[in-house]
């Protein structure tokens, strides 16, 4: 609330309300005090306190140096001023009408720290001296990812969704939460083309998604490395890390601009077009056995024409064991995701437990969940 009256003080050009009101906000913020400092200093900037404005960016850049539009205030900061038009003549421009309580906050930079950190703002820490074998430790990632298909090709869960909107301060708000019987079939209709498809079969419908946003290909991304995939990204080895206190090899990897982009895509309604997606990211894979153990995702680069300006996707796998078919197989346990899309933006955690496979004969007797899709949004 202190941060809301500090951004409306602003607008009706009371700074130094809006400084008191900014200091409350950091004051009562605790963890999340970070989010309102680059509001306290654009308010100390023009109450004349640049000296402290300064110090008040600097110390949050510090802590969050992907920030760019903190960066950019900064910058501005002691930019001068563009001198006024000596014409007489010269239209000034209009100022806007003062506030009202309940009138949007002015638009501030959203601050980026509600993101995780950018895959490639550094290069987590790695055992030295260790050499890595990049080709042994995709192909043999590969054969894992195959044994996967050729083992799955439907398998039913239930997930667990708990659903934050981020507001423009970069403060989770508005928490909901959902419960699925999740139903996941895939097959290769061609060498390097997979068909994932998602089902989500109680009550609810892609519409009751917080948003109308339904989350799809979390179940998709270790298909990148798939042997008919793999030589679509530029792949290196980092080197030997550790995961949950298990060595892992730490690969980085980046979609190809010169090869087919098939893992990730943004589709508006069931029959809208599709944006396919580029990702760049890191895998940690078993150094025992060389099963994918944990992704992390980011966009190669927004997409404007559609408005998605983030995406970051972290997935955790784990084990699991299906007594029917005696057969293990490692499957998400958790996936965290971020995105910035049309406006909205969104993390949510995603949780799976339950796990059941079903072979060729018994998938045939299970119908597939009707569910209404048409023009509701989904990623």
């Amino acid at each position: 609330a202190h941060a809301i009256l500090a951004d409306v003080f602003l607008k009706e050009d009371q700074p130094s309300e809006a400084v008191k009101e900014a200091d409350r906000a950091v004051e009562l913020g605790k963890g999340q005090a970070a989010m309102v400092q680059p509001l306290l200093a654009r308010a100390l900037m023009e109450s004349g306190n640049k000296e402290r404005a300064e110090r008040v960016l600097k110390d949050y850049i510090q802590d969050h140096p992907s920030d760019a539009g903190a960066r950019k205030q900064m910058d501005s900061l002691w930019s001068p001023m563009p001198a006024l038009s000596s014409n007489t003549g010269a239209v000034a421009e209009a100022k806007p009408a003062p506030a009202t309580a309940t009138e949007v906050a002015i638009l501030l930079p959203l601050p980026s720290n509600w993101l995780p950190p950018d895959v490639d703002e550094k290069v987590p820490p790695v055992e030295p001296g260790v050499a890595c074998a990049l080709d042994e430790v995709v192909q043999k990632a590969g054969k894992r990812v195959e044994e996967f298909i050729k083992n799955v090709d439907r398998f039913t869960a239930t997930e667990f969704l708990n659903h934050e909107s981020i507001n423009k301060w970069g403060i989770a708000e508005s928490p909901e939460k959902r419960k699925f019987d999740y139903v996941v079939s895939i097959e290769q209709y061609r060498p390097g083309y997979f068909s994932v498809t998602e089902y989500r079969g109680n009550r609810y419908s892609p519409a009751q998604f917080p948003g109308g946003i339904e989350t799809h290909g979390l179940p998709a991304l270790s298909l990148i490395f798939h042997p008919q995939n793999a030589g679509n990204f530029a792949m290196s080895c980092e080197g030997l890390a550790k995961w949950n206190g298990r060595p892992a090899w730490q690969m980085h990897f980046r979609q190809r601009p010169d090869k087919p982009n098939t893992i990730r895509a943004y589709k508006l309604g069931e029959n809208g077009p599709s944006h396919a997606v580029a990702l760049r990211g890191r895998a940690w894979i078993a150094a025992d056995s060389y099963q994918i153990v944990r992704m992390e995702t980011d966009l190669v680069a927004k997409l404007p024409e559609i408005k998605l300006l983030a995406d970051h996707t972290i997935v955790d796998y784990g084990p699991v064991r299906f007594k029917n078919r005696n057969v293990e197989m490692w499957l998400p346990q958790v996936a965290e995701v971020y995105f910035d899309w049309r406006g909205q933006r969104v993390h949510r955690r995603h949780s799976f437990d339950n796990y059941m496979l079903f072979s060729v004969d018994e998938k045939q007797k299970i119908a597939e969940p009707k569910q209404e899709t048409q023009g509701q949004p989904e990623n």
